[in-house]
């Protein structure tokens, strides 16, 4: 049996949206993350799905802020915390500090069928992927059907 990659699964879907739909969402290309999701599982879940030498160390450590924990990314080996509010994780902010640190090599996108739903799918290719999608497909149709992640991003609908 092929194995079909994300980028062939994408690729598949964006030549027939209407007739890969069912088999797109059931497939193994699309993470989905539902608005109760521990916001750690999240980051570990996107670093786990890069190659071995992208992948990203992170800690989860308690916070005195009524949120109660704190969600740190280690980048050029130095952690910071994902820039939450002082009371409450949110999935809008940790899905966008993520997409900041793995970007420009790596690329988290809403598939936006999904949108105001609150289980979102979320799919990852390389940069150079989704430029290759883009030139074939068109950078509007592809960004249509995956919205890029990025600082105005609001997908769970708690973005002020």
């Amino acid at each position: 049996m092929e194995t079909v990659t994300d980028y062939q699964e994408i690729e598949r879907y964006l030549r027939d949206p209407e007739g890969e739909r069912d088999r797109f969402w059931m497939g193994p290309g699309v993470y989905w993350f539902d608005w109760r999701e521990y916001d750690e599982d999240i980051v570990r879940c996107i670093s786990e799905s890069l190659p071995e030498g992208a992948q990203f160390r992170f800690e989860v450590r308690a916070s005195a802020l009524p949120r109660g924990v704190d969600i740190l990314l280690e980048q050029s080996g130095v952690l910071s915390p994902i820039p939450y509010k002082p009371d409450r994780m949110d999935r809008d902010t940790t899905l966008k500090a993520v997409q900041a640190l793995i970007a420009p090599d790596w690329q988290l996108r809403c598939f936006a069928p999904s949108l105001r739903s609150d289980t979102l799918g979320f799919c990852l290719l390389s940069g150079e992927e989704w430029r290759s999608l883009e030139e074939a497909f068109g950078t509007e149709v592809v960004a249509r059907q995956f919205r890029p992640v990025g600082p105005e991003s609001c997908m769970f609908g708690l973005c002020e």
